[in-house]
């Protein structure tokens, strides 16, 4: 836990660092795509406290309001940071458009030190994704996983930025407005596809991937066993199955503990950190 909250910490930090870096640069040199991307750190900013309210709140031990844990409060985070993004999204179309169809001028400076501006954000980019991308895999930590997601658009923004102001620089001032375009479909793609992954948790989708790996160790136990019905759903990387098998009906009570402690065995070994639980019923 302390180094998931010191993860989430260093997010927070950055994403103030950066906001005030975009947004200073942006205003200097009335460039609607640094603008753009310091909106864009806004919303950084705000997934990264709820990024760290939701690992505080993840990890608490499942109590008798919450049987299961508070593990969703992640995937809320990582809903909320989604609904946050489409808004700010088309937020930056409208102005990006509003440059390119001539409704507004577009008056951008690009000087060499708003060039060098947005190549020090970039590390920066690359630095923050590698360690939400670390956390995520070492915590299978959809709240993690959903700032990585974030970050790389960041990076790739940041890109479409730099090219914009080369542009502009070479004469083109509009080019400044393609990529504040570019940036906003980039937050609605990344919107949308946080969205569709933790509405499918929140629903209690069941996980494809894990039920298979699930079935396959149970199928493979031997002596075998009636598998009658396996039910999965997960919540902050963990698995949850309900399992019901089916042994002799003149096997003792003994023994039906038995076969259910290997069920529950194999399914660990198959899922490591899930939560089994095994009911035993006469074939």
């Amino acid at each position: 836990m302390i180094e998931q909250r010191r993860t989430a910490l260093v997010s927070v930090a950055a994403a103030c660092a950066l906001i005030a870096l975009k947004l200073a640069t942006g205003l200097a040199t009335d460039s609607l795509g640094l603008l753009s991307e310091a909106v864009h750190s806004g919303t950084d900013l705000v997934a990264a406290l709820l990024t760290l309210f939701a690992v505080g709140v993840a990890v608490r031990p499942a109590d008798r309001a919450h049987p299961y844990g508070h593990g969703k409060a992640e995937h809320l985070a990582a809903l909320a940071e989604a609904a946050i993004l489409v808004l700010v999204s088309l937020f930056l179309a409208y102005r990006a458009l509003g440059h390119l169809v001539g409704s507004s001028e577009s008056r951008v400076d690009p000087t060499w030190w708003a060039l060098l501006v947005v190549g020090i954000v970039m590390v920066i980019d690359v630095s923050r994704m590698a360690v939400s991308l670390r956390a995520a895999q070492r915590f299978q930590s959809p709240a993690m996983q959903a700032n990585a997601l974030h970050f790389g658009s960041d990076l790739a923004g940041s890109t479409a930025v730099l090219a914009g102001l080369l542009l502009a620089r070479a004469g083109y001032p509009e080019g400044d407005s393609v990529a504040a375009l570019f940036v906003a479909l980039l937050v609605l793609l990344a919107a949308g596809r946080l969205m569709r992954q933790n509405v499918d948790v929140l629903m209690d989708r069941v996980p494809p991937e894990a039920e298979a790996a699930a079935r396959r160790a149970i199928e493979e136990l031997e002596p075998a066993v009636q598998l009658r019905r396996l039910r999965m759903r997960q919540a902050a990387g963990r698995h949850f199955a309900d399992v019901v098998i089916g042994v002799p009906p003149g096997a003792a009570v003994g023994q039906g503990h038995a076969v259910a402690d290997a069920v529950e065995a194999v399914v660990h070994e198959a899922l490591p950190e899930s939560d089994v639980v095994v009911h035993v019923e006469p074939q």
